[in-house]
């Protein structure tokens, strides 16, 4: 039966290792985000370690304040795995074990071709009359307590995310759905951009925050990069989808279509993997601050084989010259970072490698290295092809790390714009 559509949610996160710091609470943000889409809002998070004490204390206050509360971790088959039986006490509830869920494990253990230990039947535990939730993607099956007296409806998920993360899109989803019926819907759209500060983006659009009560837009600047948020609430997603696409164009007019490079999962290494795929490019890459990076970047993406031939780490001045031919005498007169020996070592990855394009990067990371005319920070960054090349010039304020990713980032983006415009005529970028 179908309850109020905004029902108190909160979500509990069980670990020792979060309040140690060791490892980030994603599921209590992925939960969240799953949560918004379909138009529930969540009122709390609470992160607690494996004891049960402080789990049944914890439970005991969240669930005489809420209408619906998902925990998860702590359903798995060692001592410190104490959340059924804090569920258990704080719910005044029967464990009981579930034949299915003992057969389930025993499959799996089956297929691994591994004996099944008798131990791992603690898994199979679930408060009697609990909604089973069977885990094919691990062993621990989860489960829903409905209808409590005087407490709150109670979800309980096991801890790893490549279970979690499907258990809530095969059984918790439609659940909820049919359970309260959310009289709006949530949609997200993030637009990446690059190469553009976020005050300047911020100017460009800041009428657009207020321009419609529906439709939520945020900024978060990383890494040199600023996404641009967009949350749309509607009655169904067509209407969300309109929206969506409507603020998305406003955007693009104000901030130029090509400053975006990607949406929602797209990454830089992404798209300019699939530019080089489109105009059946290969790409070969010199890298002196980066250390590999951007090698490293574009071997993220699956068969990368097939548009990246090779990569040089040219840290010393020797290596520039025994790898790529740069001329000594240019990195005598000029310095090993500075515009010319950035062309050299871009034309020359393109000569030796014989791909369609060279990209290289140059540049002092930091913390040491730099003087008054060229400070900590400065990069150069090469793209040769055919009988032409270009550089481009940026000063970064980060750390080591920091300046190493952004180098990476914008040698990524100057290959995907040249590749939007593929044919151009060469030209030297200074910077913004």
């Amino acid at each position: 039966m179908a309850e109020q559509p905004n029902p108190r949610i909160e979500i509990i996160s069980t670990g020792t290792e979060i309040l140690q710091g060791l490892y980030p609470d994603t599921n209590a943000q992925w939960l969240s985000r799953q949560l918004a889409a379909l138009g529930l809002t969540v009122a709390g998070h609470a992160a607690v370690g494996d004891s049960l004490e402080d789990l049944a204390r914890l439970l005991d206050g969240v669930s005489r304040r809420c209408d619906l509360v998902i925990i998860s971790g702590g359903l798995g088959p060692t001592v410190d795995d104490v959340n059924r039986y804090a569920i258990a006490r704080t719910y005044g509830c029967e464990l009981v074990e579930d034949d299915a869920a003992v057969q389930q494990i025993r499959d799996r253990f089956a297929r691994r071709g591994l004996p099944f230990v008798e131990s791992n039947r603690v898994q199979a535990l679930v408060p009697r009359g609990a909604r089973v939730l069977y885990n094919e993607w691990g062993t621990a099956p989860g489960f829903i307590l409905e209808d409590c007296e005087g407490r709150a409806t109670l979800i309980a998920l096991p801890g790893p995310p490549r279970e979690l993360q499907p258990m809530f899109d095969r059984w918790v989803r439609p659940w909820l759905l049919e359970r309260y019926k959310p009289d709006t819907q949530l949609a997200t759209l993030t637009l990446h951009t690059m190469d553009l500060p976020e005050s300047q983006i911020n100017a460009a659009i800041a009428d657009l925050f207020h321009a419609d009560p529906d439709v939520y837009v945020g900024l978060l600047a990383a890494g040199g990069k600023v996404d641009i948020r967009l949350t749309a609430r509607g009655r169904d997603g067509m209407t969300i989808e309109r929206k969506l696409g409507d603020f998305r164009r406003r955007i693009e007019t104000r901030i130029g279509a090509e400053s975006i490079y990607g949406c929602d999962d797209a990454t830089l290494e992404s798209v300019v993997a699939d530019l080089l795929r489109t105009h059946n490019l290969h790409i070969a890459v010199a890298e002196s601050c980066t250390g590999g990076m951007i090698a490293s970047r574009l071997t993220n993406v699956a068969g990368a084989s097939s548009f990246l031939l090779e990569g040089f780490v040219t840290y010393s001045n020797e290596s520039k010259t025994a790898r790529l031919g740069v001329d000594p005498d240019l990195i005598a007169q000029h310095g090993a970072v500075s515009r010319p020996v950035a062309r050299a070592m871009a034309e020359g990855v393109l000569r030796v490698s014989g791909a369609d394009l060279g990209l290289a990067v140059t540049g002092i990371a930091g913390p040491t290295g730099g003087t008054p005319e060229k400070p900590v920070g400065l990069v150069f960054v090469g793209l040769a092809w055919g009988n032409d090349s270009t550089v481009i010039e940026r000063r970064f304020l980060g750390n080591r790390n920091e300046n190493r990713a952004y180098s990476t980032n914008v040698a990524l983006d100057l290959v995907r714009r040249y590749l939007l415009h593929r044919g151009g005529k060469s030209q030297d970028c200074q910077s913004g």
